[in-house]
């Protein structure tokens, strides 16, 4: 998180499984991990994104554990509840911006 940050970016944030689809066609990685911006803050919050919104269940189809201390990782087109502490790559994402 900290490294997206320093370039003035976040942790992936996708929107709905089609973006985790493309993301996976395009990284071409389908047995390593990515960090992306969601995580299970603490006891009874659920999973959240690191900008605060709720998980949209709907949206993704999930079946995951709620544990603090698990973030989201993505493996092809899958979200998978992985350990914080494990070291991983990741994904960044910044707003587009006109020249």
């Amino acid at each position: 998180r900290e490294d997206c940050g320093d370039r003035g970016a976040t942790l992936l944030l996708p929107r709905d499984r089609d973006e985790l689809e493309f993301l996976n066609e395009t990284l071409q990685k389908h047995t390593r991990h990515f960090w992306i911006g969601l995580w299970v803050p603490a006891a009874g919050m659920g999973w959240m994104w690191v900008n605060g919104s709720c998980l949209d269940w709907d949206r993704f189809q999930l079946d995951l554990e709620e544990r603090p201390g698990l973030c989201g990782t993505i493996r092809g087109s899958t979200i998978i509840p992985d350990n914080c502490d494990l070291d991983s790559q990741w994904v960044s994402q910044r707003e587009a911006t006109k020249l």
